[in-house]
């Protein structure tokens, strides 16, 4: 006859157990970061719960457990012994969801917040020539992004050939992606004001993705575009621009495109508007729309050929080292999608563990498309931090914008220190207090490239490719090495899930010592 040990019977009983529960926590935690990401592209909150479950719900179904088994969790017969376990799962997950949202929320909330201090700043006084086509470049008080501005901006004002102005309604700093500020030009009264003066009237007006403007300055900006279109002016959206450009009713019963991430929700709120997919831009007479971010290239190079000529545009995408440009023409695109690798973003958002608080070193004359890579590629597309700008003073960019530092970088309390910009690579400005400064663009190439290998570089492969395809930027020849996976920001959700448990069942056994050592009061009868 066989004699088992008890003692050994319990040590398995509890290894499976241990085993079973952290394979739950793993699963859980999953679902709670792969489901939150699709929830936060098509909802506008979070469900943990339902995360939650349907990631435990999978589990056991892999785990052979029955249909029944599963949908008992979720009957009123469910023994109590069995609710109360599973309380446990909130209790467990509330410290990873709890650094999670901590960190989400701290990371989009800074992405255009307005700075607290008031500074005074003018734009630089530019001579208008009347006889160059003119085109204005909208931004909101509540902020504009960075790329989908300064890429069609840097293309069409470097071909020197065009009158470019950045408009906003009212005189004010705005904010773009990722803490850096810009002054505008004018504003629509003093746009108006100088065409009237020159004899001339506006050509095009290019608008990139605002934040959600107030309803007074929302108003306003669609009575302007409308009035703009009425008087023959082509309208020009890149990326999520197409929500402010339908808004304003010019969309309507037309052919359209913009970000692919955005477009279900496009197609929810203006069904009037024939969305499309997979294509550059469309071009439909006098209105143009761009896929995502970097489309806006293509959408200004396409401006280009409408107001001057092909042999310009070419030129144009040469100068800013943009080789995806097709002549007369839009180029098709991937129609991208949501997969599971994406949930990247999501860790990287809630548990990125490397350097995180970025300066981003302003200096005079550096370019556009150069300036717009470092703020938007390390926060909207990757979130692997938060930027900020940092320099002695107010700077003037390659082709005459103004932009107002934040702070310097010996009061910035910087992780790393980024100098964008060709010149500023080969000037070496004087060192600062702060960490070491990290030239980005030590070649001539497209401004991207080297801050996509950064990416890679110092953070991992996954998280660069993941932000080359949200900016609709191909990079099947920019090689792209380091690490695979966000592997540390992949175990800290467990390790705090693990953490969570260890301290409800700590909490269990104390509750339970206590209620043993209270004294019964029948004792005393």
């Amino acid at each position: 006859m066989t004699v088992h040990d008890p003692r050994t019977g319990r040590a398995r009983l509890a290894g499976r157990f241990i085993r079973h529960y952290i394979e739950l926590v793993v699963a859980m935690s999953l679902g709670m970061l792969l489901l939150g990401l699709v929830w936060g592209a098509v909802l506008p909150g979070d469900i943990l719960f339902a995360d939650v479950t349907i990631g435990m719900a999978v589990w056991m179904r892999v785990r052979r457990h029955g249909r029944p088994a599963i949908q008992r969790h979720h009957r009123l017969r469910v023994p109590w012994k069995w609710v109360r376990r599973a309380a446990v799962v909130p209790a467990v997950l509330l410290i990873p969801a709890s650094v999670s949202a901590v960190n989400t929320i701290g990371k989009f909330g800074d992405m255009y917040r307005s700075r607290s201090d008031a500074v005074a700043a003018w734009p630089v006084a530019r001579a208008h020539d009347p006889v160059k086509p003119t085109v204005a470049f909208l931004v909101g008080g509540k902020g504009a992004n960075a790329a989908d501005l300064l890429g069609p901006y840097e293309v069409l004002a470097g071909t020197g050939r065009v009158n470019t102005y950045v408009v906003s309604a009212g005189p004010r700093l705005v904010p773009l992606t990722g803490g850096l500020d810009i002054v505008p030009d004018l504003t629509f009264d003093e746009l108006t004001r100088l065409m009237r003066e020159r004899g001339d009237s506006l050509d095009a007006v290019v608008i990139p993705a605002l934040q959600p403007p107030d309803p007074a300055e929302s108003a306003s900006i669609g009575a302007w575009l409308r009035q703009q279109s009425a008087a023959g002016a082509l309208t020009v959206s890149v990326c999520t621009g197409a929500r402010t450009l339908a808004a304003s009713g010019l969309l309507d019963g037309r052919p359209a495109t913009s970000h692919w991430l955005r477009l279900s929700g496009l197609r929810k709120d203006f069904g009037e508007v024939r969305w499309t997919s997979g294509t550059r831009y469309v071009d439909d007479g006098n209105v143009i729309t761009t896929a995502g971010v970097l489309s806006g290239i293509e959408g200004g190079l396409r401006i280009v050929e409408r107001l001057l000529d092909a042999d310009t545009a070419r030129a144009a995408a040469q100068r800013v080292h943009w080789r995806h440009y097709v002549p007369g023409r839009a180029a098709q695109i991937p129609e991208s999608a949501l997969e599971p690798s994406d949930v990247v973003v999501a860790l990287n958002a809630s548990y990125q563990t490397g350097p995180s608080t970025i300066g981003v070193q302003l200096t005079e004359g550096v370019g556009e498309l150069e300036l717009a890579s470092a703020f938007v590629s390390y926060t909207e597309y990757s979130m692997v931090g938060r930027t900020v700008a940092v320099g002695d003073g107010v700077i003037r960019s390659r082709h005459g914008l103004t932009f107002v530092p934040r702070s310097t970088v010996a009061a910035a309390g910087l992780d790393r220190l980024l100098v964008p910009g060709l010149d500023a690579a080969r000037r070496h400005p004087a060192a600062t207090a702060g960490p070491r400064p990290e030239y980005l663009h030590a070649d001539p190439e497209f401004a991207f490239d080297p801050v996509l290998r950064d990416l890679a570089r110092t953070y991992d492969v996954r998280t660069a490719r993941f932000a080359a395809k949200t900016l609709e930027y191909p990079v099947l020849d920019v090689k792209l090495t380091g690490g695979a996976w966000p592997w540390s920001a992949t175990l800290v959700p467990v390790l705090l899930a693990l953490l969570g448990g260890a301290l409800t069942v700590a909490a269990g056994m104390v509750s339970r010592r206590l209620r043993a050592r209270r004294p019964d009061p029948l004792d005393g009868a």
